[in-house]
């Protein structure tokens, strides 16, 4: 169970991630759409809270929190740095910069 509260923490601090302009532009090509940015956003907050269950479940409730934190705090490290630092894929045409 923790392994799956750490998984749906990353899920939910990447989706955030891509939810960013800069973000999105480095894996995609091109900003995200108002529409697409919701999504994103809705699914990185559904899977956040999501995670809790999981933390709860597996340690209870004195010690699940405290994991849960814990959780979050390893995947927003493990997400900024997957996001920043992983190279995206090559992409023949130049990305232009929005105006």
């Amino acid at each position: 169970m923790s392994v799956v509260t750490l998984v749906l923490a990353i899920i939910a601090f990447t989706l955030l991630g891509l939810a960013t302009d800069a973000h999105h532009r480095r894996r995609f090509g091109h900003t995200p759409a108002q529409a697409r940015r919701k999504r994103l956003r809705t699914g990185g907050w559904i899977a956040l809270f999501a995670s809790t269950v999981p933390a709860i479940l597996a340690r209870g409730w004195i010690f699940g929190p405290i994991l849960w934190a814990a959780a979050i705090m390893a995947s927003a490290g493990i997400a900024f740095l997957a996001l920043n630092l992983v190279p995206a894929k090559a992409d023949p045409r130049p990305v232009r910069p929005s105006v």
